[in-house]
């Protein structure tokens, strides 16, 4: 056995200097920044919702239940916030990238359908050893923070501690977090990282046909891929057109009679398979073209192991519609266009999928059902849409702020992260 040391490959973090970092580092969320739009003739947003019917209470068995879906256009602004959020944890110093985010919604009749304001967190690079060429950790955002005969003297450590004391080193074990508030009643917490970057030339690949975490029929409804839905194709299933008395495992108790009704929806520029798999729209909306490469994001509320993240409702949400989770995929894509000029260019297109679970009512099993909630669109920069492609921004029914004749000129303040 060797007596050299060994040495560690896990490098302690830069020692935190006052006034440092000097700037924020917004990693992959630096490529948000700006107005992300639907524009004419281009694909559409989708929803797909369940929701307790009328006269029905968290009690009712079997769960009895209102579908809707949607097509919509949606405005979706990010805002990066130019200066970095110290969070101080003792023998470690975090400092946030935060990027604000505003959406509003409205459906095909130009009608208000949601609204949510958030906030996107770089938290930093969850990589070891820690790589001073790292494009993520330039500027850093993690420090070590020694205890000195200042902060000993400050704090009243002795005798527990004296100067120049650090304890272990903290690892993000995340390096995104999303924060929201949805009027409905939700404030939801998401976090993960960037699961794929791909190669030159490489489309997203966004999901498997008929793939179960990605419909909007969950288990818990009785339904089964394998036995409902025809295996690698997007046909209709036959059943689909029967009567309810006429299905297979109970007539109108079936759970095919029951749920074909999201079969055959064909409302609001909804229809099959879009209301099965929203999807699917993802994936026709990159039909023919031709992609530069991309970066996943991938967020959820719930994790396997560790620190979980959070949805939080207010009472009557909690108590008749409670959302049990989110997860959010979003792709970060460049891809060739042809301008108006006849030359080629590149420009960013941004997609997501987010899928909300509703539990409300029970199942026959006894069991609380759950109702996925999916929410799927193709947006790109506004700036990029020609403008006679562009369509008419999306403005919220606010009240205005009353400014005040000759009141001072606002002043930019910054954040000084000194030792007090």
């Amino acid at each position: 056995m060797s007596k050299e040391p060994q040495v560690s490959s896990v490098k302690p973090y830069k020692e935190w200097q006052e006034n440092q970092p000097s700037g924020p580092q917004f990693g992959i969320l630096s490529k948000l920044h700006g107005t992300w739009v639907n524009w004419k003739d281009g694909p559409s947003g989708l929803h797909t919702t369940c929701m307790p019917s009328p006269g029905t209470s968290s009690e009712t068995i079997f769960g009895v239940f209102h579908f809707k879906s949607q097509q919509y256009r949606e405005q979706l602004k990010f805002t990066r916030v130019n200066a970095p959020v110290r969070n101080r944890g003792g023998s470690n110093e975090q400092f946030n990238g935060a990027l604000k985010y505003e959406t509003a919604i409205i459906d095909n009749d130009n009608a208000l359908q949601h609204f949510e304001n958030g906030m996107y967190l770089w938290l930093g690079d969850n990589t070891m050893p820690w790589q001073e060429d790292s494009p993520y950790q330039n500027p850093p955002t993690m420090f070590k923070h020694r205890s000195s005969a200042e902060s000993v003297k400050a704090d009243a450590a002795e005798p527990v501690m004296g100067a120049g004391e650090l304890g272990p080193q903290f690892v993000p074990p995340h390096s995104i977090s999303r924060s929201g508030v949805i009027p409905h009643g939700t404030t939801i917490h998401l976090t993960g990282q960037v699961a794929q970057s791909s190669d030159e030339g490489i489309a997203p690949d966004i999901g498997a046909l008929w793939e179960q975490q990605y419909l909007s029929i969950s288990p818990t409804m009785g339904m089964d891929p394998a036995r409902d839905l025809i295996a690698g194709s997007r046909e209709k299933p036959k059943w689909t057109a029967l009567p309810r008395e006429d299905q297979e495992g109970g007539g109108v108790n079936s759970a095919r009679a029951y749920f074909q009704r999201i079969f055959n929806y064909d409302q609001f520029g909804a229809k099959y398979p879009y209301t099965v798999q929203p999807n699917l729209l993802l994936t026709d909306a990159n039909k023919n073209l031709k992609f530069k490469r991309f970066d996943l994001i991938e967020l959820d509320s719930q994790h396997d192991t560790g620190v979980q993240g959070a949805t939080v409702n207010n009472v009557m949400i909690e108590r008749y519609c409670r959302v049990a989770r989110m997860r959010h995929r979003m792709w970060l894509e460049e891809i060739e266009v042809k301008g108006k000029d006849g030359k080629i260019k590149v420009i960013d297109q941004l997609q997501y999928e987010q899928i909300v679970d509703f539990e409300f009512m029970f199942g026959s099993s006894g069991g609380t059902t759950l109702w996925p909630h999916i929410q799927v669109n193709t947006l790109r920069r506004v700036e990029d849409i020609p403008l006679d492609e562009q369509l008419p921004a999306i403005k919220l029914p606010e009240e205005e702020d009353k400014a005040t004749d000759g009141a001072p000129e606002p002043v930019v303040r910054h954040m000084k992260h000194t030792l007090d």
